[in-house]
């Protein structure tokens, strides 16, 4: 019976490394994977008989609570076939707790540090193969550098540029916390996080730039004593300004902001920052009348597209501009409720992070938080697949009595 065991225990850690393969994988690739890795560990429950913990209902429950939430506003859907498809884009945050808190196969820390790598690796791998592509074809000389780099790289890769962003710079934080945790080869490991920094700050996202700077310092703070947190607070912000300050596309982008005025613009004079007012007020402005019920998660986008309507000007009007934040999404989706729901699947796990002085699994909660701020993070597949994925395999229980103690040394 040792066999079986061994293998199964081999299936499933090969198939949590693949699906930290994220990056690379592409949404169809990546919903097979899933299913990989949903069926390894149902065998591995089938299959090996030892002794295991008990299913932790309760934190798959606050977990899965923004599909669950999905799921039941269903019921006043006009369309719940159109609704569904919606929600299935976010299914993976039910899926992921339900394998590793329901279905418990083996999760240790040496199965957590080898995701996180294969992650930043994939990472890296997807910015070597864009840049690369982009040397050789070029951008295009008519528009400036940032939109024509950015352009490039989602045609080479086909990933919305933002999301790519959050890609190669929670990829760039998970190497940080290696090294400050003294890894191996912890050299190299600044170097790949170096690499993907200067990478993401060439696709100038500036929200997911303001994440990583932040959680850079949760990691800074957490991992070493105050004085040399200080000292190296300092150097790592006077390097987050000498790149916006070098690297053309993040100066543009960063100094966007500065230069446009805050007003509904012209039809066809709009950039990325006067685009959002306009969804900032079409969002607030149904906000206010759906406060506390919400309008259902389907009804979302029509709405906001008649909004748009009033304002003339096509490029609004393609499906795409939802309300780019993701607490106010579901606010405006489910009403209180909703709002209380993003709170919590934030709020709990953060706080056990900071009582367990869990320094990765707050960090990255604190980089997710920060992009969903300006992105619907966990309403495309992009976002809601690897930010499922840590959550569920960082997180060590909610709740008391769920948690594996910790020693001081792995902390």
């Amino acid at each position: 019976t040792m066999l079986p065991a061994r293998a199964c225990t081999a299936l499933f850690r090969s198939a949590t490394l693949l699906l930290a393969c994220t990056p690379l994988l592409g949404m169809r690739p990546a919903v097979l994977v899933v299913m990989l890795w949903v069926l390894s560990a149902l065998l591995h429950r089938i299959a090996v008989k030892e002794e295991r913990r008990a299913p932790d209902l309760r934190t798959f429950l606050l977990l899965s609570s923004p599909f669950l939430l999905m799921v039941f506003d269903l019921l006043r859907a006009d369309d719940i076939a159109a609704a569904w498809t919606i929600a299935e884009r976010s299914s993976f945050l039910a899926i992921a707790p339900l394998v590793v808190f329901v279905l418990r196969p083996p999760v240790d820390d040496r199965l957590r540090d080898r995701a996180a790598d294969m992650f930043s690796l994939s990472a890296l791998a997807l910015a070597l193969f864009a840049n690369a592509s982009i040397a050789i074809t070029g951008i295009a000389a008519n528009i400036p550098f940032a939109q024509a780099y950015r352009a490039g790289f989602a045609e080479v890769t086909g990933i919305h540029p933002p999301f790519a962003s959050f890609f190669l710079l929670l990829g760039a934080l998970f190497q940080l916390h290696r090294a400050l945790g003294r890894a191996p080869a912890s050299a190299w490991r600044i170097g790949i996080g170096g690499a993907l920094v200067l990478s993401g700050a060439l696709i100038a996202s500036r929200t997911p730039l303001v994440a990583f700077t932040c959680s850079a310092l949760v990691l800074l703070w957490m991992h070493l004593p105050h004085q040399r947190a200080i000292r190296l607070s300092g150097v790592l912000l006077l390097v987050a300004v000498l790149l916006v300050l070098v690297v053309p596309s993040a100066r543009q982008r960063v100094l966007e902001p500065f230069r446009t005025e805050l007003s509904i613009p012209a039809p066809g004079a709009s950039n990325s920052v006067s685009e959002r007012f306009v969804i900032g007020h079409c969002s607030w402005a149904l906000l206010r009348s759906n406060w506390l019920f919400g309008l259902g998660q389907s009804e979302v986008q029509p709405s906001m597209d008649a909004c748009y309507a009033q304002f003339n000007d096509p490029r609004y009007l393609d499906g795409s501009y939802s309300t780019h934040q993701q607490a106010l999404h579901w606010w405006l989706s489910f009403g209180v409720l909703g709002l209380s729901v993003f709170l919590m699947l934030f709020g709990r796990p953060l706080y056990n992070a900071i009582v367990d002085h869990d320094a990765r699994l707050a960090s990255f909660l604190a980089f997710a938080l920060i992009c969903c701020m300006t992105e619907n993070v966990l309403a495309r597949q992009w976002g809601v697949v690897p930010f499922a994925f840590f959550l569920s395999l960082f997180t060590r229980g909610l709740f008391a009595g769920a948690r594996s103690p910790r020693k001081r040394s792995q902390r």
